[in-house]
């Protein structure tokens, strides 16, 4: 068996090509970006797409680097995995199961599940040629229930959320699977109604707020406002510069090439940053400059939704590049 160095002699002069080549007529070795798109620099993934000898379809496989554990795999119609017919599975760098599900001819098919990253199941869903069919689950990190739904396969569907305590959090009616349709109803933790809003296809034309005394409140305040770090939209961006240590992977000796580090976290309804998670692990100090930065970050202003402050979350690419000098 190859160590970890020895892996690493292998893989980085594959994944450090100007172009994509093929070993031969029908396989592929690429490199991926942490966006799952083709890079020529350092990649997020190794990934193997190849034809069976005795079949129509393409089987496409990719690793987590340096992780090497498997991040997805799946069949496709097409050298270039456009068009899924297969079963498809993506995994967590922790190697857990993430998702998996069935496509015929590029559409979703029979029952579809969604993991968290510590393997509670989240979500489960059944399609039929592409569209939600029957009763739709999703539950928390603690496997209480906080949503369902019931779709008649043609795009028509209703929906009820609940809030942790059991209320009902938000209730209304779908279109075309994603477009909210008719009014909603939103709720507080309490039960006391929250807002109205009319959609007429997917888009939101009116709104109305309440507040704690089912009075109702300004129209202005039902705006929906996304958390901000500043009112100056260069702000977030002229604190990366002067923050964020550009140096560390060429001080701890990482390899030749671009580095995108994706970092998430929560914006809270203080306007803190928390739970900030690295979504990708290229190491050589990468991800854990970009957590010291985020952890550095002063206050944002929170998001709005119906005229109340909200948690939101975010996530920040930084690319790192290590060249000659």
């Amino acid at each position: 068996m190859f160590n970890q160095l020895d892996m690493r002699k292998i893989l980085f002069p594959i994944l450090f090509l100007l172009q994509t080549f093929a070993l031969y007529a029908q396989k592929i070795e690429q490199g991926f970006d942490a966006f799952f798109k083709p890079t020529e620099y350092a990649a997020r993934y190794y990934v193997l797409t190849e034809k069976g000898k005795k079949d129509t379809l393409w089987h496409r496989q990719a690793w987590y680097l340096p992780e090497r554990g498997m991040a997805m795999e799946g069949w496709y119609t097409d050298r270039d995995c456009k068009i899924a017919n297969g079963l498809e599975s993506w995994y967590y760098p922790n190697r857990n199961l993430k998702s998996a599900g069935k496509y015929v001819n590029g559409k979703k098919e029979g029952l579809w599940v969604i993991y968290d990253s510590t393997g509670h199941l989240v979500d489960s869903a059944t399609y039929v040629a592409g569209r939600l069919s029957g009763i739709r689950l999703q539950w928390n990190k603690d496997g209480i229930l906080t949503d369902s739904m019931q779709f008649d396969g043609a795009g028509n569907g209703v929906e009820v959320r609940w809030f942790d305590n059991g209320n009902v959090s938000s209730a209304g009616y779908w279109v075309s699977d994603t477009m909210p349709k008719g009014r909603w109803k939103y709720y507080r933790p309490d039960g006391q109604l929250l807002a109205t809003v009319d959609y007429v296809a997917g888009k939101r034309i009116a709104c109305n707020c309440f507040d704690v005394n089912g009075q109702p409140l300004d129209s202005a305040l039902c705006s929906e406002n996304e958390a901000k770090f500043s009112t100056d939209s260069l702000a977030w961006r002229n604190f990366i510069i002067r923050h964020l240590n550009p140096d560390v992977p060429v001080r701890k000796l990482a390899p030749l090439g671009q580095y995108t580090v994706v970092v998430q976290f929560v914006v809270d309804t203080t306007g803190a940053v928390t739970q900030i998670e690295p979504l990708t692990h290229f190491g050589y100090g990468m991800e854990e400059e970009v957590i010291r930065m985020l952890k550095a970050s002063p206050q944002w202003i929170p998001a709005r939704q119906f005229g109340r402050k909200v948690k939101a979350y975010r996530r920040q690419p930084i690319t790192f590049e290590v060249s000659r000098s």
